[in-house]
């Protein structure tokens, strides 16, 4: 008797019995639950993608610099080419406008007398252009290149009229941008026997304008009378052949 169960012995251990089953059944699936929500955690952790993409913003960044480069290499060479012809543009405006450039300002008039300046004969001495004319009078005659053709024939013809020229009290000069070496060869090989004046930095050419731009020569003659010292006479760009001719027929006439 004593080992058999009463009714309510039996109802509660059916309750317990439901009540564990029904515990573990609330369980298990919680134990699933909780790897579902750890699998999420996995594609966090896949974070460095966006700094690939943080990444390729960098050269975004460095291709406007880049850009601005050319363009101020490029305003740069603009100012150079707008300088440029600037300065063309002024060159034309003396050669073309009829102003006289500066190299010609001060230039000898009909009435003025030589300037004070020195310069070297053919053989190096130094002479004072200013003492040139006085109880004489002076021939200069300016011509491009010693010992050239046309230079040659021009010179060639005062010295075949040295004589004449000295008889009506006159003296010949030859003028020009060689140096004293160059004249002294030239003299020598032509027996001229006047003086060749040396004049490389153009000092008296400017003065008698017979200086043109950039670096040449006017062929030409100047007369200064003698006793009065005063230029009587101009003649620029004259034919090599003519010019001694020229030269002493206006001297004759001049001293009738």
């Amino acid at each position: 008797m004593p080992k058999a169960e009463t009714p309510t012995v039996a109802r509660r251990s059916a309750r317990l019995a439901s009540a564990v089953s029904s515990t573990a059944a609330k369980e298990e699936p919680a134990k699933p639950a909780e790897k579902k929500a750890s699998k999420p955690k996995e594609p966090k952790s896949a974070e460095p993608k966006p700094k690939v993409a943080y990444k390729s913003k960098e050269p975004t960044s460095k291709e406007p610099k880049s850009k601005t480069k050319p363009k101020d290499e490029k305003t740069d060479e603009g100012k150079h080419a707008e300088d440029k012809p600037a300065e063309d543009k002024a060159t034309s405006k003396d050669e073309t406008n009829g102003k006289p450039p500066s190299a010609s300002r001060g230039v000898l008039q009909l009435g003025s007398v030589l300037p004070k300046i020195t310069l070297q004969n053919e053989d190096g001495e130094d002479v004072d252009v200013s003492t040139l004319a006085g109880e004489r009078g002076v021939v200069i005659f300016v011509y491009p290149r010693a010992d050239t053709p046309g230079c040659t024939n021009q010179a060639c013809g005062y010295r075949d009229l040295s004589t004449e020229f000295g008889e009506l009290g006159y003296d010949v000069y030859g003028l020009s941008k060689d140096k004293p070496a160059a004249q002294l060869r030239w003299k020598t090989k032509k027996t001229f026997q006047y003086h060749l004046l040396s004049d490389p930095e153009n000092k008296l050419i400017k003065r008698l304008g017979a200086f043109v731009l950039p670096k040449n020569l006017k062929r030409s003659h100047f007369i200064f009378e003698k006793g009065s010292g005063e230029l009587i006479d101009i003649a620029l760009s004259v034919k090599a052949a003519d010019d001694p001719k020229n030269a002493l027929k206006f001297l004759k006439s001049h001293h009738k």
